[in-house]
């Protein structure tokens, strides 16, 4: 464990590096649906259309045996890892200051030469908390189409901050260094 600054906020950032012992993959679909019904009188009426959707959600479970021989269990939604007993894998986690716990972000696995990222969370992570100051703007401006500017340009940048700041921790290496 290491801490790192990311946008002069501060993580702990976590990694463990070892052989894949076992890894299993399940696929789960999950199906939605709404609408339908509708109305008839005296041959006159309409229907709602029927909207179904659904989304399939990747969840690995891959036990890693670090160097020193102690096993770890990664628990993963959604990052589709390619890895089979015996490859060398790195996962790296960030927890920011003061929790007990947090998300992984980086998975190297060096034997193919193949490094996924979480960029939802690290453009999370990279987001800096001064631009919501902004939705105080309505309030002091009176609600002015000047305010809802300030606040949605505050907003947008906020989010650009985020992806160039999740961008950077990935070009630079500095989430793998912790390995």
């Amino acid at each position: 464990m290491r801490e790192i600054l990311i946008n002069g906020k501060p993580f702990e950032l976590h990694a463990v590096t070892g052989r894949v012992a076992a890894a299993n993959k399940q696929l789960e679909t999950r199906v939605s649906g709404g609408g339908g019904g509708g109305y008839a009188h005296q041959g006159t009426g309409f229907t709602n259309a029927v909207h179904i959707s659904s989304t399939t959600v990747t969840h690995d479970q891959v036990y890693v045996v670090d160097g020193g021989g102690r096993e770890h269990a990664l628990r993963l939604q959604n990052w589709n890892l390619a890895c089979r007993e015996g490859h060398e894998l790195t996962a790296v986690w960030l927890i920011k200051k003061g929790k007990t716990s947090g998300p992984y972000v980086a998975i190297r696995n060096a034997t193919i030469d193949e490094t996924k990222y979480d960029d939802k969370e690290l453009a999370k992570a990279s987001r800096p908390i001064w631009p919501l100051a902004a939705l105080a703007a309505p309030v002091v401006l009176k609600f002015s189409a000047l305010s809802l500017f300030i606040v949605a340009a505050a907003l947008i940048y906020r989010w650009y901050l985020g992806v160039r700041g999740r961008n950077e921790l990935k070009a630079s290496g500095r989430l793998l260094a912790a390995a």
